[in-house]
């Protein structure tokens, strides 16, 4: 059913072009909490009134944008309303004739709403679409997009990964753990370069066609659902590729922050003002106001215009996108792009928005700071977030495995990034931990290839609290750190030609499937020691490079000891007795499965890790 409304909603939109109309959203439910929904109609005259033509639904108001071709037109849906297609009657000014246009209220669909949020029992899987499985070679290159080359030679190019590629390793991404999968932004980027990356949205209600459409992305939200998997949705609150419809030609000025001085040819502006990337201006009670207009008003990069939330309408149209692809697809769950950028009152507000209606919705969010303080300040803004992408812990791991230890590095930098907890107590559990991801080098080559440290690396991320992302193409060692395109590389069976598998395990080095057999192992390990996010945790102060956690309740306890340096260590293991651990006592090896017996101190090999399972008397 959810793919005959993506393919009634793709005509319907088809039908309103052809008559030069378009609306957003394209369509709204009956029974949405707040009853009401503001269209932004877009004729090719100037619009000068709207009227509706429905059962229960009237229109509140009816405003000109100060482009006269744009209405804002909140329509009143009553609770007592019914699906049905309502009729718009868009008067135009002057001599052009008035038109009638369908809109449809839609029923809700209850099971949407059923197990929707992530927990910190679940383990997600990024993915870059264009990067991973292409498909359906026939959407490679589609009439009408820009950018029309696919060259798997270009890092920068396009590749044809698509979503339906995606959909059809639903199998081995799931053997690796996975509960959730992540795919980069797939919203139309109809940009003339690197469009791949998803981050330049052109249209907010349309799946890039050379990904498969909104019928693609209902496919694969609909198979991961039925295998209790779910999907989190990358979106970009803070700008638009400068290629958007609305850019190039707004409803208002307004809509946008720091107008460019001027534009060139292709998707790139001479810039009047390009974000300062200071986010520290937020929250510094000394802060020049023209730091904070720089960093939230400037560009991102000058092909991605700086969208303004503190204009009433652009806010509402970004809340209404939001919760029309909840309603819409079934997704899960939210990542939010560029958190920090957009202005903090808008972004409180979009999150009270989705959370009054979603209660049980998941939002993250990136803010990419590099320190506890200013990762709490933006996850306690109120209403707070569900959590973020938590960049201590990477920075913190990123040293235990890059740094030696000292008394800030290494594992100190571990203990002291989770002893600020306390900070954000109530987001902690559910904070989104990685290695690697698709803005950072791979981890495998971070570490120049070493195969116990890659070992000590996921085994200590997989034990950790919060909920760990594996980083697509992690699992069998990809080692690229240099560059953004090269980092994003193609996952080895997902393109015809390729001289191997990781799907299939075919043609693989002994060091990748050594590494894939391992994140398998973690994985399964996860699922299996509940412990790990439901029950208490401990940590130890570093002795060196030899650290220790363990999660516990009243009748079992994990262990996990690290020692990351280049020689061999002893760890003193009357450290434990507080959780009622004595010498004598059995342990289970889970790593290496092996039965071993707790003695006054434990031997650790250098560059290793050691998960051991104790049961209580």
């Amino acid at each position: 059913m959810k793919q005959i409304a993506a393919t009634c909603l793709l005509l319907c939109s088809t039908l309103l072009s052809a008559q030069g109309i378009h609306i957003e959203p394209p369509n709204w439910w009956t029974d949405m909490p707040g009853y009401s929904v503001e269209l932004l109609i877009h004729g090719q005259h100037d619009i000068a009134s709207v009227t509706v033509q429905g059962q229960g639904v009237k229109v509140m108001t009816d405003s000109p944008a100060n482009n006269p071709h744009y209405r804002y037109v909140t329509l009143s849906i009553s609770p007592e309303a019914e699906p049905q297609d309502l009729i718009l009657a868009i008067d135009y000014a002057g001599r052009h004739r008035s038109k009638k246009v369908n809109y449809e209220l839609k029923a809700r669909d209850p099971l949407i709403h059923a197990n929707m949020g992530l927990s910190a029992r679940d383990q997600l899987y990024l993915v870059t679409p264009d990067r991973f499985v292409n498909g359906d070679t026939q959407n490679d290159v589609v009439r009408g997009m820009k950018e029309r080359a696919v060259n798997r030679q270009d890092d920068y190019s396009r590749h044809g990964g698509d979503l339906s590629g995606l959909a059809s390793q639903l199998d081995y991404i799931q053997s690796l753990g996975t509960t959730a999968v992540w795919p980069m932004p797939i919203l139309e980027n109809n940009m003339h370069g690197q469009s791949y990356h998803g981050y330049a949205i052109t249209d907010h209600y349309a799946v890039d066609p050379r990904f498969g459409g909104l019928e693609s992305y209902q496919l694969l939200a609909d198979q991961l659902h039925q295998r209790g998997m779910k999907l989190v949705m990358d979106m970009v609150l803070n700008h638009t590729g400068s290629m958007h419809h609305l850019f190039q030609d707004p409803p208002d000025s307004n809509w946008f922050n720091a107008w460019p001085l001027s534009s060139n040819k292709g998707d790139e502006q001479t810039l009047s003002l390009r974000s300062s990337h200071k986010y520290q201006g937020i929250y510094d009670p000394y802060a020049s106001k023209d730091d904070v207009r720089r960093f939230t008003d400037g560009w991102f990069v000058p092909s991605m215009t700086d969208l303004n939330g503190r204009d009433a309408h652009c806010a509402q149209w970004l809340i209404q996108n939001s919760l029309w692809w909840i309603e819409t697809v079934g997704v899960d769950a939210f990542r939010v792009d560029t958190y920090f950028y957009p202005d903090q009152a808008f972004m409180r507000q979009w999150t009270a928005a989705i959370h009054a209606v979603y209660p049980e919705f998941f939002v993250f969010s990136e803010s990419w700071t590099h320190d506890a303080h200013s990762q709490a300040y933006f996850l306690n803004s109120q209403p707070a977030l569900d959590a973020g992408a938590d960049f201590l812990i990477y920075h913190a791991l990123k040293s235990v495995m890059e740094e030696p230890a000292s008394w800030t590095t290494g594992p100190t930098k571990l203990y002291a990034a989770l002893a600020a907890d306390y900070l954000y107590p109530e987001q902690a559990k559910d904070m989104v931990i990685c290695l690697d991801n698709h803005d950072e080098g791979r981890f495998m080559g971070k570490i120049d290839g070493n195969m116990k440290m890659y070992k000590v690396g996921l085994g200590l991320l997989y034990a950790l609290r919060g909920m760990p992302c594996l980083y697509y193409g992690t699992e069998i060692g990809y080692d690229a750190v240099n560059d953004h395109g090269a980092m994003r590389q193609d996952m080895l069976g997902g393109f015809p030609g390729d001289q191997g598998s990781a799907f299939r395990g075919e043609g693989l080095t002994e060091t990748q499937q050594e590494a894939l057999a391992y994140v398998r192992q973690l994985g399964a390990l996860r699922h299996q020691e509940t412990l790990i996010g439901t029950g208490k945790l401990m940590q130890w102060a570093p002795d060196g490079g030899a650290y220790a956690l363990a999660w516990y309740d009243d009748k079992e306890v994990l262990i996990v000891i690290i020692n990351v340096d280049e020689t061999d260590r002893q760890w003193d293991m009357s450290r434990f007795s507080e959780l009622g651990i004595d010498q004598g006592q059995s342990a289970r090896s889970l790593l290496d499965e092996k039965v071993m017996t707790i003695e006054s101190s434990q031997h650790l090999p250098a560059q290793s890790i050691r998960w051991l399972k104790i049961t209580k008397d």
